[in-house]
Parts: structure tokens; C-alpha cells; sequence
């Protein structure tokens, strides 16, 4: 049995209680994980380990103990293969984001089929198998805007079930340097399967080593993965632009300065990096290709300055470059020294001028 387990530092959830992300909870076929109040909790013994929550979620956070999809990727295109089925080292397609199946067939030579004929039997294909179709259509019409002449094809092919053969351990090999670690690595499988077995629904709350990991801004393996493939994609004629509602996994964002206050939370809470400012804050900067749309800084632009762009062009992909959404007139506060965003009247940073109308109230002074 596959355990689950959730990296609550990425998830958007701890960084800001308000998010409205949810992808796990729809996307999760046995309805075990449950959002409450922002805390994310679910009962192992429940969850069947499709991995389909981890390629939903926006920043990558949950894990199998016996499915990486980024080395699960790479072995794949190793060995030049063409089908993906839940029959042959896969949990189940669904484990398999946009991103990653969109790299696949980028980079493979050989066009792609995805097996779904095990769907007809298998009891979570009533969600699974339409997330799977979404999936795969949403690859297609990429890489058709992106003018690739690949895809990848639903097909029934009912493959048997690969069993992989596990050697038992001599006593001599277990007492080597490989033995050991191969012992170990059992030792952990054990306990994984104890843990998998829990019944009890786990209640995931926030440590002080989460917050300390909450500042660190990376983007997933799978990202990282795409960028690569595109690389190695053929460079189309035309850069066409869809729909955001095209395509789920990335943005492109626009910024009111007027109503913009530059409160600085939509960068602060980004948990990639994809918006930032420099020392003095006089700028927000956005880097679409860190942007994971997980719509966290939204939730956190209290006049609703920040909003998604209506299309996305796809020149993005093959040129790539920093878009400054807005800048702000930067000017040393006279009463405490700190740099703000100087709108007009008195060189005062908002909380002196908050300070100064207080202490007026307090003196009677209109």
C-alpha cells in the first residue's frame, strides 16, 4: 500500500489560511482529503494511491512513497518507451500532471499512447479517467497551438500486469555496505506500509520548521522538467495566443497601479518566486514561466488590483522574458527613515502617517 504524505510547507494553504485552492479535494477519487479552516487533513488507510493529488497540486505538494513522477519521466525516455498504462510502473495515468505529460511528448521520439483500457474495471476510473481525458486534451491542443506535430492518443490496449521478481537477501549480502542499504530500504518500505494502514484521519498542522521552509520560493521538478523540454522543442512559425481557460498550469497577469497599494503581500506569499520586488519595493516583477496559477496571490490582493490575463501568448515558452506589472515612486519616510511607495502630500510611509493622525485624536488636535 502506497502512503501518502503532504509537505505542508508548499502547501499554499499554510502561507495563507484565505487560499482558495482546492484541486486536491476535487481531484482526489475516494473524497479522503478534506480542507478545514486551511488545515489539510486525510485518513491514509483510505487513500488507494493514485497520485493524482500530487499532479494537481499547484505547488507539488504531496508525495507517494513509491512514485516519483520525475524519475518515473526520466526512465521512460530512457528506455524510449511509448505507452503509459497503469500496468507498467504507473500508479494510474491521472499521477501524471499536464506539465509532465506535455515535456513526454515533446521530448520522446516516438508518439505517445496512453492506455486507458483498464478504466472499465477499475473502481476510482469514475473521476480518474475524465481527469485523464482533460488531461491529455489539453496536452493535444497545446502542442497543436505550438505547432508540434505529435499528440498523444487514448487507446484500449488491456495490457497485462508487469510483476517485478525482488531477490531474497543472502546473509553475506546483507552484511555488505549494498546490504545494508538494501535492508534499510526494506525496513522503510515496513514502516511505510504500518503508516498506510492508519485509520485515523491525519490532521497536518504547521511546525516552526514549516515556517522556515515557507520562505524558501522554488518551483516544482516539473517545471523544471517542462523548461527543459521546451528547449528541445522545435520553434514554431507563429506564436499563437490561447485562452487562459486553455490551459491550467500557468498565467500571465496584469496590475491596476492605480489601485495597487504595494502592501507587498502578493509577492511575499508567491511560493515560487514568479512575482518579486527589489530592496527598496519600487517594482513587482513577474516571471510567467515560475507561475504555477495557484491563484495564492489573488486571494491575498485585498482591492483586487492583481487579476489573470485573459490570454496567454505562447511566445512566452520559446522567448521568455521578465514583465514589470508596475512601478512605484520610491521616497525615504522623514519621520522613521524606511522607503515607501511616495503617492503625493507629506514624505510620510503609511504607518507614521497612521502614528501621527493617532496621536492627534489623543490631543484632540483636528
Amino acid at each position: 500500500m502506497s502512503l501518502l504524505t503532504l509537505d505542508v510547507a508548499k502547501c499554499v494553504h499554510t502561507s495563507n489560511k484565505f487560499a482558495i485552492c482546492d484541486k486536491c479535494v476535487e481531484s482526489c477519487p475516494v473524497d479522503t482529503i478534506k480542507i478545514n479552516d486551511g488545515i489539510i487533513s486525510f485518513t491514509p488507510s483510505e487513500c488507494v494511491g493514485c497520485g493524482g493529488c500530487n499532479a494537481v497540486c499547484p505547488t507539488a505538494a504531496y508525495t507517494l512513497d513509491d512514485f516519483k513522477p520525475i524519475n518515473y519521466v526520466f526512465n521512460f525516455l530512457e528506455k524510449e518507451l511509448d505507452i503509459l498504462s497503469c500496468k507498467q510502473d504507473l500508479p494510474c495515468i491521472a499521477a501524471l500532471s499536464v506539465e509532465e505529460l506535455l515535456s513526454m511528448a515533446l521530448i520522446s521520439p516516438k508518439s505517445l499512447r496512453a492506455d486507458i483500457g483498464a478504466c472499465k474495471t477499475c473502481p476510482i476510473a469514475a473521476k480518474n479517467l475524465q481527469i485523464i481525458e482533460q488531461r491529455v486534451e489539453e496536452v493535444n491542443f497545446l502542442l497543436e497551438a505550438m505547432e508540434q506535430e505529435k499528440a498523444i492518443a487514448l487507446e484500449d490496449l488491456n495490457l497485462e500486469e508487469e510483476h517485478i521478481e525482488v531477490d531474497a537477501i543472502t546473509r553475506r549480502e546483507l552484511l555488505s555496505k549494498d546490504g545494508l542499504k538494501k535492508a534499510a530500504s526494506i525496513k522503510q518500505q515496513f514502516e511505510n506500509e504500518v503508516a498506510s494502514s492508519d485509520s485515523m484521519p491525519k490532521t497536518h498542522k504547521v511546525t516552526g520548521a514549516d515556517i522556515a521552509k515557507i520562505k524558501q520560493k522554488n518551483i516544482p521538478d516539473r517545471r523544471s522538467l517542462l523548461l527543459m523540454a521546451m528547449k528541445r522543442a522545435q520553434v514554431p512559425e507563429n506564436f499563437h495566443t490561447i485562452d487562459i481557460k486553455d490551459i491550467s498550469f500557468i498565467s500571465q497577469k496584469d496590475l491596476d497601479e492605480a489601485t495597487c497599494t504595494n502592501c507587498q503581500m502578493c509577492y511575499r506569499i508567491c511560493p515560487t518566486g514568479a512575482l518579486y520586488s527589489d530592496g527598496k519595493g519600487s517594482v513587482i516583477n513577474f516571471n510567467p514561466l515560475s507561475c504555477v496559477q495557484c491563484h495564492s496571490c489573488h486571494d491575498v490582493c485585498e482591492p483586487d488590483a492583481l487579476t489573470l490575463r485573459d490570454t496567454f501568448s505562447l511566445a512566452g515558452f520559446f522567448e521568455p522574458k521578465i514583465e514589470t506589472l508596475v512601478h512605484f515612486s520610491i521616497k525615504r519616510c522623514e519621520e522613521c527613515g524606511n522607503f515607501f511607495d511616495y503617492r503625493d502630500g507629506e514624505i510620510l510611509c503609511r504607518r507614521c502617517k497612521i502614528e501621527e493622525e493617532e496621536a492627534r485624536e489623543l490631543w484632540g488636535i483636528e
